[in-house]
């Protein structure tokens, strides 16, 4: 269960990419050439010569500021990177603002041992999958270190979920970054940390439920494309954020699979609600006198009408600190 809840919450706010509308089961993501990815106020500051280190944004109002630090998931756990501009950021700021918290309550595992969640089958799921797709799950679970009873019975969503978590492990990437380095230079400097949202697990298992036969193939389809994905090319785009090198990461982080995957669960609009929750919280952060830091997810900067260009709207100025 835990596993589960982890990779729910790995997979909502660390993989899926810029929002699009969803194509039919089988047919492949559109490519970034053709999606809008251009948030206009990002394009308005983006530079060529980058300060040291990842991509931040100053966010003022008033008596307010809101040092954004732009962040891309998975990252390698041996990247390096330059904190020097966020770790003075983090100086005299009263809160850092980190990315949505799940929570997991006594019933929500007594709910997925049962099979209340409609998370199990009754056959195990390797015996269940077209020919095709079973070839292809063996190889990314191979690649992932893992064997077939890692999986058993679970229905091939769930596995899909848990098979992109399992592969990050084995391939040294992490969701969790670059928060948790961000969070070491906040106790440092004693800045209280707040997630922008708490959200139950047993939702997120809820609205997963009524997923159809086809649809749950064509997600553990979307998570097999995702470990490709991240084998060949998570290091590269990680290697351009961590020197804020936005065009790079925009060219090379296209739209998720697994984006897919989550738009044929009802009321999943994952990104739109990543974005709508990092805007209301840096709002209320702003609403007060003080100073700042929040982390969000370029996936939720870099598109039309990001939480940037949303801030702006309510008044803030939007600017790039020094380097």
């Amino acid at each position: 269960m835990r596993a589960f809840a982890a990779a729910l919450f790995v997979l909502s706010f660390g993989a899926v990419a810029f929002a699009q509308d969803a194509p039919p089961p089988g047919q492949p993501a559109s490519p970034t050439a053709d999606v809008d990815l251009g948030s206009p106020v990002v394009e308005a500051l983006e530079v060529v010569a980058q300060p040291p280190g990842p991509a931040l944004w100053k966010v003022t109002k008033g008596a307010s500021e809101v040092v954004v630090l732009g962040a891309v998931r998975p990252l390698p756990h041996s990247l390096v990177w330059d904190s020097t501009r966020l770790d003075r950021a983090l100086d005299g700021a009263s809160v850092l603002l980190v990315q949505p918290k799940f929570t997991i309550g006594l019933m929500d595992m007594i709910r997925f041992k049962v099979g209340g969640t409609d998370a199990r089958q009754d056959k195990p799921l390797e015996e269940t999958l077209p020919p095709a797709l079973r070839a292809k799950f063996v190889g990314a679970r191979t690649a992932a270190r893992q064997q077939a009873s890692r999986y058993g019975k679970l229905k091939p969503y769930v596995a899909a979920f848990m098979l992109v978590g399992d592969y990050r492990e084995a391939a040294g990437l992490s969701a969790a970054k670059p928060d948790s380095t961000v969070l070491k230079l906040a106790k440092a400097h004693k800045v209280a940390v707040r997630p922008v949202a708490e959200y139950r697990v047993a939702s997120a298992i809820k609205t997963a439920s009524p997923m159809s036969e086809a649809a749950s193939f064509a997600c553990l389809q979307d998570a097999v494309d995702e470990v490709q994905w991240e084998s060949d090319q998570s290091r590269a785009v990680a290697a351009a954020w961590a020197v804020g090198d936005l065009r790079a990461v925009r060219a090379a982080y296209p739209p998720s699979p697994l984006e897919r995957c989550f738009q044929q669960m009802p009321n999943a609009a994952v990104v739109e609600r990543g974005t709508d929750d990092s805007t209301r919280a840096i709002a209320a952060v702003l609403a007060k006198p003080g100073k700042a830091v929040a982390i969000v997810d370029l996936n939720f900067l870099l598109r039309p009408n990001g939480v940037l260009d949303r801030l702006k709207a309510q008044g803030a100025t939007v600017t790039v600190p020094p380097g």
